[in-house]
């Protein structure tokens, strides 16, 4: 079984390499979902040479409906992240009917070349997810990152399940959302063939000298970062079990 970490620091590839993982999904803010990392940390990530780099490719937070602008700049981002040594993008898109984009896709899958390609968690928002995973077929689509259109992949297993059994030999389904070491064993008995996780525990913040204005509240956002520990565990459960 796969294991892909999601990070958002170059310190947090090198806590999955060490933890045994498989692959990681490139971020910037996680904490809204998860957005295009910028140039410098993709160059730098790339520069590792370690785990295999998938770049998110998501210039904003919230739907996935975009507009002129914004898809300029998405393939702009996809272009950037080939031409970078990215070994794959992570990207989605839908219409004004929350069914896939098919034309704006496949675009985006020629303009990925040899990368491989995820199609992100916009494939929970779908109104009619089985015909997507037909069409992402039809458009070479190698993975989709999903939690059964449930916010935890734990809450739509059944989905997630039933998808796998029904299209798991043509494209990789691949659980994503809460997945934890609690609940990684009942995705490998169910012989999914990746997962996705961020492994991730809350740093301790700095200590903020006398003269810091404490209340400002850029300073109080927690920073998160994968944890070597964490991922190790999961990761020698799901490799082992």
């Amino acid at each position: 079984m796969l294991v892909e970490v999601c990070v958002a620091s170059l310190s947090s590839i090198c806590n999955a390499e060490q933890a045994g993982a498989d692959r990681i999904e490139l971020c910037s803010a996680l904490e809204v979902g998860g957005l295009t990392p910028s140039a410098g940390f993709i160059k730098e990530a790339v520069g590792l040479n370690s785990l295999p780099i998938h770049c998110l490719i998501r210039p904003r937070q919230g739907h996935f409906y975009f507009s002129k602008e914004e898809i300029k700049i998405i393939e702009s981002n996809i272009q950037f992240a080939a031409d970078a040594g990215c070994s794959g993008v992570v990207l989605g898109a839908h219409n004004t009917e929350f069914k896939l984009d098919y034309s704006l896709l496949k675009k985006w899958k020629e303009l990925a070349g040899e990368m491989y390609c995820t199609f992100h968690r916009a494939f929970d928002v779908l109104v009619e997810p089985e015909q997507a995973l037909e069409q992402l077929i039809d458009l070479g689509f190698d993975c989709v990152l999903t939690s059964g259109q449930f916010e935890k992949a734990e809450e739509g297993f059944e989905n997630l399940n039933k998808w796998n059994t029904q299209y798991g030999q043509h494209i990789t389904i691949m659980p994503g959302s809460g997945v934890s070491i609690e609940n990684c064993l009942m995705f490998k008995q169910a012989e999914f063939k990746a997962i996705h996780l961020s492994g991730s525990r809350e740093c301790s913040p700095l200590v903020l000298p006398d003269g810091v204005n404490q209340s400002l509240s850029f300073l109080n956002q927690p920073l998160r970062e994968s944890n070597t520990e964490v991922i190790k565990k999961f990761v020698q459960k799901v490799k082992t079990s």
